[in-house]
């Protein structure tokens, strides 16, 4: 998998049940970031299933684009890494979808994000097992769930917003025979 920090590589071995290759195709594109607030998740006592932003200064949720994946419809995501920052210090790097299997990594070599909705999901590792987050860009609100295991989300996303970003490298997927 990518690392963060470290320079992206021009092809990526995706092991697993269908192997395959991340390969950049020489190309760039635009695309975007995204980044959002992040506020303890405080229910809310007078409706049942909401819940008061109770801010954390400095505390952010950030989708930074590093490069673009061509779709087989010709449709572009963003990849890149998913990162909780506090003050600019990275306190959380989310894994991409996958796992470790048998001290093997077995899935993809970055996260992703949708480049055409406005709904937006991440995933740290399969089914959000180390972490989730969900909103919406229209009115650039959601939530952040530690693990798949909670019912509840731990924190409140807000302010979400895009980040034009320009000259990412362009990759496909090349299935292996």
């Amino acid at each position: 998998m990518a690392i963060l920090g470290e320079p992206i590589k021009k092809q990526y071995l995706l092991e697993g049940y269908i192997p395959a290759k991340l390969i950049q195709t020489g190309e760039t594109a635009i695309s975007f970031s995204i980044i959002c607030d992040m506020g303890q998740a405080i229910p809310d006592p007078k409706k049942e299933t909401w819940y008061l932003n109770a801010p954390v200064p400095g505390l952010k949720l950030e989708l930074r684009a590093r490069a673009i994946l061509k779709l087989h419809d010709n449709t572009y995501n963003p990849l890149g890494f998913v990162v909780i920052t506090k003050n600019g210090e990275t306190l959380k790097v989310f894994k991409p979808l996958g796992d470790y299997v048998k001290g093997q990594w077995d899935g993809d070599a970055f996260n992703s994000w949708s480049g055409t909705d406005t709904d937006i999901r991440v995933f740290s590792e399969y089914s959000g097992k180390s972490g989730h987050a969900y909103f919406d860009l229209m009115d650039g609100n959601g939530f952040y769930f530690k693990s798949n295991k909670r019912d509840d989300p731990d924190y409140f996303l807000s302010k979400c917003r895009k980040i034009k970003k320009t000259g990412l490298p362009v990759y496909t997927i090349d299935l292996e025979n």
